[in-house]
């Protein structure tokens, strides 16, 4: 008798201790060491000392035409990340997981050092639907479907790039899944026109959280073999100004900028070959790190009431990649500027008011073909990115802020990328 209660407690306590693991979250860590060297002929925005780099940014000072014109390189390991994913015990039904991500690419203007948070976020998974809460990339982004390239920039400014807080939830019917999505704004933000006239200020989203709406993205991807289609459309109100100035005195501003943008594209997939088409459409695009803002459009000097108006971009990308252990790919970018919705308000001086990035770039394109050779985690990447920007110069357009007068800038840049995988 007394060896079956030393049995059965000992049966009771392994029991005990199987049902505290069961519950208890698991993590698989991941990540990698990268070590990225550069060659740049022409400055750009200076993006975490240049690895991430958009388009060649042409300045005119003291008359010095191509000042930027620079023979510049570097070498940085701030592209290397760890991340941890998390699985939990079931919620109502719903596996339940979740991912934590950092990287050491903080503040890339200011401190591009800093132990920064990627991805942070909560997944619920039921059978044909899911539900996921915190930070991760923008719908708009495309999910898994983006260009394959040497440089950090991933295809930007021709192709979004955007992590940021949201609540999405998704329902699948067949090889379809469609998503709704609330998006916030938090490292990619869309400019405030008054924000340094106010010194508690101090983080860079206050349009969008004072446009109190998140961003509304209504998405879909089907999937069939090797072919997968997407689409998306995003609808975002921010507001410009919190105080307003005209003769009779200052006041607080009411007015709001509404904003769409649209995006589709297209995957070939096999073991070896992978082609992959995108295209946007949209106005104040600049927080999907892309050429956009917007401008003022008319001003009342009685009451300082101003209303605004959209730039407006398509950009368009094409990507192709072959090969397993030896890769060889191509990307080919092209982008160009639409204009303003609204005819630009003239403060006297024929010069308009505007806010955002890249908002005299005309049109703009790229290619970059690159050869990768991958082990057991390793990679190790070559790739030659030309990428061009005509600038306006001269006199604006003020009816649709276009220039009829461009100077190009264009960038020779040569990458090489090591990455180990853990």
């Amino acid at each position: 008798m007394k060896n079956f209660f030393l049995v059965l407690f000992a049966f009771l306590a392994a029991v005990s201790v199987h049902a505290q693991q069961k519950d208890k979250p698991t993590l698989d860590f991941y990540g990698f060491v990268r070590i990225d060297a550069y060659m740049d002929t022409y400055k750009g925005v200076d993006a975490g000392y240049d690895v991430f780099y958009l388009l060649p940014l042409y300045v005119e000072t003291d008359g010095i035409e191509n000042l930027n014109k620079q023979l510049s390189s570097n070498i940085t390991a701030i592209a290397s990340r760890l991340g941890t994913k998390i699985t939990f015990p079931d919620v109502l039904g719903a596996k339940a997981t979740g991912l934590l991500e950092f990287d050491f690419a903080g503040n890339l203007k200011s401190d591009p050092t800093l132990f920064r948070i990627r991805q942070a976020y909560s997944l619920l998974t039921w059978e044909r639907s899911s539900l996921l809460m915190g930070q991760t990339w923008h719908p708009l982004f495309g999910n898994s479907n983006v260009p394959v390239v040497a440089g950090l920039n991933t295809g930007a400014p021709f192709s979004c790039f955007n992590r940021s807080p949201m609540i999405r939830y998704n329902m699948k019917f067949g090889g379809i899944t469609i998503s709704a999505s609330a998006v916030s704004e938090m490292q990619y933000t869309s400019p405030m026109v008054d924000q340094s006239d106010f010194s508690y200020l101090l983080t860079t989203n206050h349009a969008k959280r004072n446009g109190v709406l998140p961003e509304m993205v209504l998405s879909g991807e089907w999937t069939k073999n090797a072919i997968t289609l997407g689409t998306g459309a995003g609808l975002k109100r921010i507001k410009p100004r919190m105080m307003i100035t005209g003769t009779e005195g200052k006041s607080k501003a009411t007015e709001y900028l509404t904003s769409m943008v649209y995006m589709a594209y297209a995957r070939y997939k096999t073991e070896k070959l992978t082609l992959l088409a995108k295209s946007y459409l949209g106005g104040n695009m600049s927080h999907l790190v892309m050429p956009g803002g917007y401008g003022v459009a008319t001003y009342d000097e009685t009451t300082g009431k101003e209303t605004y108006t959209s730039y407006r971009i398509c950009a368009n990308s094409f990507n192709m990649v072959y090969g397993q252990k030896w890769q060889v790919g191509l990307f080919a970018g092209y982008g160009f500027n639409l204009g303003t919705n609204d005819a630009l308000w003239d403060p006297g001086t024929g010069k308009a008011k505007t806010y955002g990035s890249f908002l005299n770039m005309q049109t703009m394109y790229r290619v970059a073909p690159h050869i990768s050779l991958n082990l057991n985690r390793f990679r190790l990447v070559a790739e030659y990115e030309r990428t061009t920007a005509n600038y306006g110069i001269g006199n604006v357009d003020l009816s649709d802020g276009l220039f009829d007068t461009t100077h190009k800038a264009t960038n020779n840049r040569f990458i090489l990328v090591m990455s180990q995988y853990f």
